[in-house]
């Protein structure tokens, strides 16, 4: 038996930018240790739109086992909570059957509503700053700013908008939940997580990053994603599938308002954006292994990855 704790599922996280490679790396490292993949992406979650998303392709899901992806109707609403609750279980059905859980992704908020040990029943506050956090995340400082200034212009005009924190606290207020914070909020983690986590963060060069998200966005557009966001369109969307990135500047290339070269290009900008907003969630979590991809396989990454799960099974673990 793993020398983790005998208390806590023992859990690795995988997480980094888009488009930096986690799908293939995290498949290696499931073959190699007996694992399962849990997918930590707000958009892979929908069915429907799997080009747009950039779900795993049919042969990274037929090797290992894949949860959480492609499985919500388009016009449902998701959130951070209900992912928390969810995910939560398919990591208890994994460990029951002997299984290595691998939270794998790229929305921050996502992983940090899971391993963080946040309780989201009947904390009508966390849910609130859940919430805005989301929207900041997935759509970016300028809409929740205008959210604030439809919903207290004073308070938006007075607010530092590049401090996302006092932003949620903005809009907390403003919705009536009050913007008093307490230890606990300004926490990224509780200590209450039932989870054993080894953390990883891939990283990459800005320009070898920029390369293969410009790389990812020339192949989507010529493998098929405007038929599929033709098709989406035709039928009822949620929000947030309507947020994700692409799917605007493709719907207005359809409509005859932008080149496919302009909704290239704003879909490039959009996703190197995101990439930023996803290192910033990196930094914020704790005791992260960061690697550095530098050029490197995903085999070779994948073998680093795998010494690091070994060495930290074998570490004696407290659940304090």
């Amino acid at each position: 038996m793993d020398s983790v704790s005998h208390n806590r599922i023992f859990i690795v996280s995988i997480f980094g930018p888009t488009a930096v490679g986690k799908s293939r790396i995290a498949v290696d490292v499931a073959q190699a240790l007996d694992g399962e993949i849990i997918s930590a992406d707000s958009m892979q979650l929908y069915a429907g739109l799997p080009i747009l998303t950039d779900q795993p392709d049919a042969d990274l899901i037929e090797a290992v086992p894949h949860h959480l992806v492609g499985i919500i109707p388009l016009d449902q609403e998701y959130s951070a909570g209900r992912y928390a609750r969810e995910a939560a279980g398919v990591i208890r059905d994994i460990h029951a059957r002997k299984k290595l859980p691998l939270v794998v992704g790229g929305t921050g908020l996502y992983i940090r509503a899971l391993l963080g040990g946040f309780s989201f029943a009947g904390k009508g506050d966390v849910a609130g700053r859940v919430r805005w956090e989301e929207l900041i995340e997935e759509q970016g400082t300028a809409v929740a700013l205008a959210h604030l200034n439809m919903l207290d212009p004073q308070a938006a005009a007075a607010v530092d908008s590049r401090n996302h924190r006092r932003l949620v606290r903005a809009l907390e207020a403003a919705e009536g939940n009050g913007a008093a914070g307490s230890l606990e909020r300004d926490r990224l983690w509780s200590s209450d997580s039932p989870y054993s986590v080894l953390s990883i963060g891939l990283q990459e060069s800005r320009d070898e990053l920029y390369r293969r998200i410009d790389e990812r966005v020339d192949g989507m557009l010529a493998g098929g994603v405007i038929e599929e966001v033709k098709k989406a369109r035709g039928m009822t969307v949620s929000r947030t599938v309507s947020q994700a990135i692409g799917f605007k500047d493709i719907c207005e290339y359809l409509d005859g308002r932008a080149s496919l070269e302009e909704a290239a290009a704003s879909i490039k900008q959009k996703s190197r954006r995101y990439a930023k907003r996803q290192l910033t969630w990196m930094r914020k979590m704790p005791d992260i292994v960061r690697i550095d991809l530098a050029g490197r396989s995903a085999s070779a990454v994948a073998g680093e990855i795998e010494g690091l799960i070994r060495s930290h099974r074998q570490k004696p673990q407290t659940d304090g």
